[in-house]
């Protein structure tokens, strides 16, 4: 591709992103969403504008104010700023903007980036593409404005060039170690994929990926600490405080144990977390010998990420539908797998339709989460996937 061709898509890009976000504005004026982006938003102005620290208690309490019109309570959700400091490099630039058209232009750039990530890489099956934005996860993400949509663009686009069949034409290069680093922005989101993507790298002796991942992380630290050198006491204390405050809230693993009987909760939690340690190690040791590491490993990953998250909301379920994603474009998939795809977005509306109609025993976004077990099941037994390729070293032609 020429590069004026690629100018020319970059200009129409940004063209449609500052259209979506006047027609977002528009939409929203007066009625304003986003509780998560407001947080990032009040903590980049008070970091970067005002002077203030933004893991200081008094931004937390504007925030309340301004969403609740109260103060929380300990129990409840503090609206704390409670990522990495470089984390806020992402919402500087919205953070001069007044808060409606800040939100605006941040859904405008998600909106745009993932629907323009999703259908590149569905060439020969573009409505999959343009399906993903009807995933409640990834609608509720949106809505909510949190950082998940943009650290899931980065992976998918990771995973999709680093997988085997697409021959890993950009999975290897330094800039992509570069963009791997920015998803160290949400740990508890990204840490088997980074386990996965090293993995990756050392097996594919990937000098360049491995460079740019610690030349990418080093700068995002240095610009933390040249700029707030005290930021890492401040962010440890507040995601102790944050996880405290989470224990209203709890992986769908905690989840499900806390429906047993209290004797047999701490023996079954134990063996989950056996199994779980095995199947890893047997499923990367297989991908490690047969230099494959395939959509099941992925898949695997993904599920886990959920399964052990610490808060187990409905949007963090976009760990699972990249694999998911990445599989249904495949040219190999069949018109059953097509189906399942469907599906499956037709099972990540239920829980908030059961919520809204009074079934209650439905009211559980675990029900995704079991689809992708079963799917993940399926493909492991299926041939095709098993042993999708070999991986080549970077050093090979």
């Amino acid at each position: 591709m020429r590069l004026r061709t690629k100018i020319l898509i970059l200009l129409i890009l940004i063209a449609l992103a500052v259209l979506f976000a006047a027609g977002i504005h528009s939409a929203l004026q007066g009625n304003p969403l986003g509780a998560d982006f407001y947080t990032f938003w009040k903590a980049s102005r008070a970091e970067f504008i005002e002077g203030r620290s933004a893991y200081d208690p008094s931004v937390a309490r504007e925030i309340q104010m301004d969403i609740q019109g109260r103060l929380s309570s300990p129990t409840e959700d503090q609206f704390a700023f409670s990522y990495p400091i470089f984390a806020l490099l992402l919402v500087a630039p919205f953070s001069l903007l007044p808060f409606d058209w800040a939100q605006a232009a941040w859904m405008a750039v998600n909106f745009v980036l993932l629907l323009t990530a999703s259908l590149a890489l569905s060439s020969r099956r573009r409505w999959v593409g343009a399906s993903v934005w009807a995933f409640y996860p990834v609608c509720f993400a949106l809505i909510l404005g949190n950082l998940d949509l943009i650290i899931a663009v980065l992976w998918l686009f990771f995973f999709s060039q680093a997988l085997p069949q697409n021959k890993g034409r950009y999975g290897n290069t330094v800039w992509m170690g570069a963009l791997i680093a920015v998803t160290t922005i949400k740990p508890q989101f990204s840490w088997f994929f980074l386990i996965l993507a090293a993995l990756i790298a050392l097996r594919q002796k990937s000098t360049r990926l491995m460079l740019g991942f610690l030349a990418g992380s080093a700068v995002l630290w240095s610009l933390g600490f040249l700029w707030h050198p005290y930021w890492l006491n401040e962010w440890v204390a507040q995601a102790v405080q944050y996880l405290t405050v989470l224990s209203g809230h709890s992986s769908p693993l905690q989840s499900w144990l806390a429906a047993l009987p209290p004797p047999y909760e701490q023996n079954i939690r134990l063996i989950t977390w056996i199994i779980i340690i095995v199947l890893s190690i047997l499923f990367i040791r297989s991908a490690w010998r047969e230099h494959s590491f395939s959509i099941r490993l992925l898949g695997w990953c993904g599920i886990v990420t959920y399964f052990v998250h610490p808060t187990g909301f409905s949007y963090e379920q976009m760990t699972f539908l990249i694999p998911v994603f990445l599989w249904a474009v495949d040219e190999r998939s069949s018109k059953k797998a097509l189906a399942a795809w469907v599906g499956m977005l037709v099972l990540s509306w239920v829980a908030l339709v059961a919520t809204f109609t009074g079934f209650d025993r439905l009211a559980d976004s675990s029900w995704l989460l079991l689809a992708a077990a079963v799917w993940l099941a399926w493909i492991t037994v299926d041939q095709k996937w098993v042993q999708p390729g070999k991986i080549k070293s970077a050093s090979q032609p």
